[in-house]
Parts: structure tokens; C-alpha cells; sequence
């Protein structure tokens, strides 16, 4: 049975370290959360245009917002950034391979990088929005992720929070103040036949879901602290959060 509060990087009051992954989207409307997400991480990595975003976001600041390291095949990247913070001792590593998203990629480096330290979970900004491939492409790295870490791997971005909930039983923390009120249970990738919950106003008990049929998307908490979800296969845990 694994425990995880999904929304505690957010929290200033949080002991928990994590590793922070920023992808290519805008973050100027987000630069409190990916500020607050920058102090939990004792390892930050930019994904290629990842690299672009949060230079132009921290402006004067960025100084004070050093990456440890930048990979991708650099297509997106632009070369003055690359520059910039190669020049500032930022590791840049080149990732060619084509049959895997710059995310992917780069999950893969910083799990090998950070193998010797110790932290609670990996967490993603800039994961939604945008086109739906990259959406889906971004949710399939949380199944790949299965086989790269035992970590918990968050992608916390524009209000939404998901991560995938391996085949058991998992207890999600939800008494952070953070919550909005909408939460979703969703079988990405293959049917979950025996699903059963409690901390739901609609909870399940040993259904299946799946596409084509029932999914659990637009659900709330029943005010309790915590939801129990029991799962047969992987399955998409998502919910909002209010601004920090």
C-alpha cells in the first residue's frame, strides 16, 4: 500500500524534497508555483525548450535559478540560452533519440543522475495545455516511469495535478486546503476491471472502468481526509488545486 499527498510540493510547510522536470509550455502564469516547486527540489532538470521557458521567465532573477542540467536534441532550445547557462556551469547533455518525447528522455537522465540522493517524489511543471499529443505523450512517460523509478512522478501544471496509481492499494492525503473540488479517476491505456474507493462523493466498489463505458471524471470529496483507491491495473489519478 503506498501513501502519497499528491498536492504537498506545493505546500510551504512541506518537509518533502523532490526533482523538479520543467517542460517547454509558458510559465509566467505560473512562476508562484514553479517558484514554490523550485525550493522542494534538490535537483531541477529543463527538458530542451524547457531551458527557453524558464530563462525568459525568471528575467533579472534567473541568476538565482540555475538548473542542474538541460538535456534534449535541442530543436527547440534556443542557442543563446544553451550559451547562457553553459557558460553559468549548467550540465547540457544531448538526447537523440527520436522514439522518445524530450520528457522521456530527459525522466531517463535524471533518474540515472540522481540515483545516489535521497528524495520523496519527482515533479513535472508544464506538462498540460497546449496540443492534445503532447498531453498524451506527456501521460504515457508516467507509465514508462514505472520502469525507470520507484518515485512517485507528479505533473502539476495550470491548476491540474495527475499521476498514475500502479496496480494496489494507494491512500491520497486531500486535507492540504489546496484542493478544489474536483477530482477523476481515469483508465488511460487499458480497462481497470476491479476499481473500489472511499473519501469519494461518488465512490466505486469493484467496478470496471473504461473507455467506451464508465470513467470518473467530475467527482468530489466526500469531506473526509484522505481517498483509499484499490486498483487492478494502472490508473490516472487527477485533481485541481487552488492558486498558491
Amino acid at each position: 500500500m503506498s501513501t502519497l499527498c499528491p498536492l504537498s510540493p506545493l505546500l510551504s510547510s512541506s518537509g518533502i524534497q523532490t526533482v523538479l522536470v520543467i517542460l517547454n509550455r509558458p510559465l509566467q502564469s505560473e512562476i508562484n508555483v514553479l517558484k514554490q516547486l523550485w525550493s522542494k527540489a534538490i535537483y531541477r532538470a529543463c527538458a530542451d525548450g524547457g531551458s527557453n521557458r524558464l530563462y525568459n521567465t525568471m528575467g533579472d532573477d534567473r541568476d538565482s535559478y540555475m538548473p542542474n542540467i538541460i538535456t534534449g536534441d535541442f530543436d527547440s532550445a534556443h542557442k543563446s540560452v544553451l550559451d547562457y547557462y553553459q557558460n553559468k556551469g549548467v550540465s547540457v547533455v544531448v538526447t537523440e533519440d527520436q522514439d522518445e518525447t524530450d520528457f522521456s528522455k530527459c525522466l531517463r537522465v535524471v533518474v540515472d543522475k540522481t540515483k545516489d540522493l535521497k528524495y520523496d517524489l519527482i515533479t513535472v511543471i508544464g506538462a498540460f495545455g497546449g496540443r492534445l499529443d503532447h498531453l498524451f505523450a506527456n501521460v504515457n512517460t508516467l507509465y514508462l516511469a514505472q520502469s525507470l523509478t520507484q518515485k512517485p512522478v507528479t505533473l502539476i501544471s495550470e491548476g491540474s495535478v495527475a499521476c498514475l496509481l500502479g496496480q494496489g492499494k494507494h491512500i491520497l492525503k486531500v486535507d492540504t486546503g489546496l484542493e478544489e473540488d474536483w477530482c477523476g479517476l481515469i483508465p488511460v491505456g487499458a480497462a481497470c476491471e476491479h476499481v473500489t474507493t472511499a473519501g469519494l462523493k461518488w465512490n466505486l466498489n469493484n467496478q470496471a472502468l473504461k473507455f467506451g463505458d464508465l470513467i470518473s471524471t467530475s467527482n468530489t470529496y466526500d469531506g473526509r481526509q484522505g481517498v483509499t483507491i484499490e486498483t487492478d491495473q494502472p490508473l490516472l489519478w487527477t485533481m485541481g488545486y487552488k492558486s498558491v
